[in-house]
């Protein structure tokens, strides 16, 4: 065996000591490189301040200065009048002379120029000078040209010996005025000026560059790039503020570069240093940093392999001891490993013996709550105790018990073995024990009678109404949880029993809550049912009675050939049915039970003489249907038995001649129709057509006539405003008493009642 703790020991011990010194040194460095990166900006900004007071007191003067010449009389009179030197020498000679005097007073600017339109030449303090050879020509018609009174610009003066760069001021004459009758020009000398500025700032700054507001080089060291874009540099970092730092490689050499915008005139001073010259202080911290920890790597590793020595006697010891009584031939990978092993061999042995015991309670606690469900206790004392050892508390009284039945998500998409089938099944018991812990005291049983079932007990139930509601918000916890956690679950439907006093009649609850589940047909899949839904029957006759007339009309679309309308009229009934609260399940079932018979009874008489109808297994089979889409199906194939069958009898003798008279009626039915009348039209005996119309449509010619004049009568109550002789008149009724027994005929109600009742529905 390896002494590998140990060697692990040191090499955590040194990889901590490792990490702890780098992060040091990291943040060293971080720390003093900001520090120096704040002393820097912070310097070169309090410089480029200076420079540009200096730079813009300079301009300022300038400016002064210009002002001053415009409001000058030689000046003025120089730009207005034509220039005999004969006649005019004297005035152009004060101009001259107050140019020469300008020029003496300070030692940035070099010339002073103005401009005369109407002569077309300039003076200066040397003398007159025409326009076509004047050096700075280029410049000065650009601004005579454009809109300006007055700008800044770079220029350049090719001469015999030397390029001269001036940073020129002109203002038009008469001050800004923008007929510019003329203009002064004012050179400054632009490397007097940088050299001034460099020279203030002790050379501190490095390379320091004055760009305009379009990055063209007003001022440099290097003059070759001197009226050209500092293209070398981003420019769109001087946009964002008025002042700030970045760094940027120029020439492979990573340099800091610190500017300034002037307010004056929005020139961007800009300085330039190398990084790593400013940063040198960083370097020597870095490496100090380092050195000191590999100092202290070597000094903590030393001290680790003393220390872990005798931390490592005592686990010496153990394997010793452990040694006597274990394997000696079974290789370990270290010491821990081995203690390890011989802790988990006799937890292995504890945890047999309590499976084992374990395995014969969990199967005697299983087989008490079968009983319970099953109705074999009748001893509640003993039973009481049983719970008790079992370690199951289900208090003292008050029992309900929930019956769960889930319907898994099925299709090709999904292809659910066993396995998983258990594993969905013991999530859904996860989150139902979750939930009856956190409210109720119970327990589950899962797979009884293929069902899962939960036994509750609640200490403070009241009234069944408020339990019903209770337990109806349990379950939904238990559909929304296992909605939001199992996607194998398509919906949980769920049965709940009544409320019962005594633990030995827990049995009598589950066989309600069994019994409810059977009218899932009826309320669909992922419902919540409880036995005291099927006590609830709060409709009234005129309910009933608008679920017959819509049975009436679906068989007497069936009748006359529309089968999609009897299709569509079929959904609405059952859609109507599941979605009605007014109802209880007795009755849903019942108005279910008369849907399927008079589909039973119409496909029995619309049936012909060699066909063979065994009808006598109809209603066994419709008693299995546990959905409200399998009954759609069944109930859908009967009809379209009948449809056949009316297709078979269209085909017969006059069968079209009465299609066409049904429909006639149907159109004319507010006219006064007889039976005689229509034989007469269709040239055929009375009686004869009596029978032809009862074989078509199942019914007489006059109740097929009442039929259609009554449905017609009843839409125009529940619709419109008209009164009732309106109402008898345009549904074809002879009068109002005709209309009247035949409204109490068909539904016990007057046409006012039958009205009342319309609205009232309708304001629910």
């Amino acid at each position: 065996m390896k002494k590998s703790v140990y060697l692990r020991l040191l090499l955590q011990i040194t990889i901590v000591v490792v990490v702890s010194i780098s992060l040091l040194a990291s943040l060293l460095y971080n720390y003093t490189s900001n520090l120096l990166k704040e002393e820097i900006v912070g310097a070169n900004n309090e410089l480029l301040l200076q420079t540009s007071k200096i730079v813009d007191q300079s301009l300022y003067e300038v400016q002064q200065m210009t002002t001053a010449l415009s409001l000058d009389s030689s000046v003025l009179k120089s730009v207005m009048l034509p220039w005999n030197l004969d006649d005019e020498y004297r005035f152009l000679m004060e101009t001259s002379k107050t140019f020469d005097t300008r020029l003496t007073s300070s030692n940035y600017i070099h010339s002073i120029y103005l401009y005369s339109a109407q002569n077309k030449k300039l003076i200066s303090s040397e003398g007159i000078t025409e326009l076509d050879s004047f050096s700075n020509r280029d410049t000065l018609e650009r601004f005579l040209n454009s809109k300006l009174t007055s700008a800044w610009e770079a220029t350049q003066v090719k001469s015999v010996n030397r390029d001269e760069h001036f940073i020129s001021y002109m203002v038009s004459t008469p001050l800004r005025n923008q007929k510019k009758l003329g203009a002064l020009m004012i050179n400054l000398k632009e490397d007097v000026l940088y050299n001034a500025v460099v020279n203030t700032n002790n050379r501190k700054l490095g390379n320091v560059a004055i760009l305009n507001d379009e990055g063209e080089v007003l001022s440099y060291k290097d003059k070759s790039m001197l009226l050209d874009r500092f293209d070398w540099i981003d420019m769109s970092a001087f946009s964002n503020s008025s002042d700030g730092y970045f760094m940027q490689k120029i020439d492979g050499k990573k340099m800091f570069i610190t500017y300034l915008r002037s307010p004056f005139n929005d020139w961007i001073y800009v300085t330039i240093n190398p990084y790593d010259d400013l940063f040198q202080r960083s370097y020597e911290v870095i490496t100090m940093t380092i050195l000191i920890a590999g100092i202290g790597l070597v000094v903590g590793l030393l001290f680790a392999l003393i220390i872990s020595k005798s931390h490592y006697r005592p686990i010496r010891s153990m394997m010793q001891a452990l040694g006597i009584h274990m394997d000696k031939r079974e290789k370990h990978q270290d010491e821990f490993s081995y203690i390890r092993k011989s802790i988990d061999h006799i937890q292995l042995e504890n945890e047999a013996f309590r499976q084992r015991f374990q395995a014969q309670e969990l199967l005697l606690r299983d087989h008490l709550l079968t009983n319970l469900l099953s109705g074999k206790l009748s001893d509640e004392e003993a039973t009481s105790d049983q719970l008790q050892y079992y370690d199951m508390d289900l208090g003292s009284a008050n029992y309900i018990v929930l019956v769960l039945r889930a319907h898994l998500v099925t299709g090709d998409a999904v292809q659910m073995d066993e396995k998983l089938k258990n594993w969905v099944y013991f999530h859904i018991r996860t989150i139902c024990e979750k939930l009856i812990a956190e409210t109720y005291k119970g327990a589950y049983i899962a797979a009884y009678h293929k069902h899962d079932v939960l036994i509750l007990h609640h200490e403070n139930w009241q009234s069944d109404e408020r339990q019903t509601e209770e337990m109806k918000r349990f379950a939904a916890k238990i559909q929304q949880q296992a909605a939001e956690e199992i996607e194998l679950i398509d919906v949980i439907t769920i049965g709940i029993g009544g409320k019962y006093e005594r633990l030995t009649d827990i049995h009598l609850s589950y066989e309600e809550a069994v019994e409810v589940l059977l009218y899932e047909k009826i309320s669909g899949k992922g419902s919540i049912l409880s036995i005291h839904d099927l006590n609830v029957n709060r409709a009234n006759r005129n309910s009933f009675i608008n679920y017959q007339q819509y049975i009436d009309r679906l068989t007497g679309e069936l009748k006359t050939g529309s089968f999609d309308k009897a299709v569509a009229t079929k959904a609405m009934i059952l859609n109507q049915v599941q979605q009605d609260e007014q109802s209880g399940m007795y009755l849903k079932n019942i108005i279910l039970s008369h849907l399927f018979n008079a589909l039973v009874k119409v496909r029995i008489e619309l049936s012909l003489p060699e066909e063979e109808i065994e009808s006598s297994t109809w209603h066994y089979e419709f008693m299995k249907l546990k959905t409200t889409e399998d009954i759609s199906s069944y109930l859908l194939r009967i009809m379209e038995g009948i449809a056949k069958s009316l297709e078979a009898r269209s085909s017969s003798k006059h069968s079209e001649v009465m299609m066409k008279l049904v429909a006639y009626i149907r159109e004319h039915y507010r006219e006064q129709l007889s039976l005689q009348m229509v034989s007469d039209m269709i040239f055929m005996n009375s009686n004869y057509v009596s029978k032809l119309f009862k074989d078509t449509t199942g019914m007489t010619f006059i109740d097929y006539l009442t039929d259609i004049r009554f449905k017609e009568a009843c839409r125009l109550l529940a619709e419109t405003d008209y009164s009732i002789n309106e109402v008898a008149e345009m549904s074809g009724f002879s009068n109002k008493q005709s209309l009247n027994r035949t409204l109490k005929k068909m539904t016990g109600l007057t046409p006012t009642e039958y009205r009342n009742s319309e609205i009232e529905k309708r304001l629910q």
